[in-house]
């Protein structure tokens, strides 16, 4: 009847079905899905969005054995949290055809001035490896910097060993304790 919603209508083809509009199309409903037994393929022109009513409890999941993501820039967001978890290896990287090109990834939480706040934990069940081509560690506040080991005081498996390829130099503007 014209005055309820309670019609449906069905639309099948033995072949290709073909939906285009000059303007805009819209496909709307309280449950709206697309179903494919083979590869399907979502192409703008213009922007394309993923939305869910921030008032609802829904959410856009995206679940396939791999994903991929080219575009020139990505962000990603969250205004209580993002979570990146992997049960495998877990690689970030940022790189460019000229090595001579002044490249830097920054991780900071916080404001990006020197802040009481944040944290920033690096945590490995075995070994954290790091190298660079020079490192630099500066510490702001009054609590300095830490270099903490554990082990049992009868063995050496709590031992810091310290090496250098040139000069070690160790100043202190108050005292200086070695023991």
């Amino acid at each position: 009847s014209p005055d309820s919603m309670s019609g449906s209508l069905s639309l099948s083809s033995g072949r290709d079905v073909d939906l285009t509009a000059d303007a805009s199309a819209k496909l709307g409903g309280s449950g709206v899905s697309v179903v494919s037994g083979g590869s399907a393929s979502v192409e703008s022109q213009g922007s394309l969005a993923l939305s869910v009513d921030e008032s609802s409890s829904g959410g856009v999941d995206v679940v396939a054995p791999s994903v991929s993501a080219k575009t020139e820039n990505l962000s990603l967001a969250g205004t209580q949290a993002v979570s990146v978890e992997s049960v495998g290896d877990m690689k970030m990287s940022s790189s460019q055809s000229s090595i001579l090109a002044d490249q830097t990834m920054v991780l900071s939480v916080g404001a990006a001035e020197a802040s009481e706040s944040g944290v920033i934990s690096l945590e490995a069940g075995n070994q954290l490896d790091a190298s660079a081509g020079s490192t630099n560690i500066v510490a702001t506040n009054k609590e300095g910097i830490k270099l903490t080991t554990s082990g049992s005081p009868d063995s050496m498996s709590g031992s810091l060993s310290l090496s250098s390829g040139r000069d070690v130099e160790l100043t202190a503007d108050a005292s200086a304790k070695l023991g």
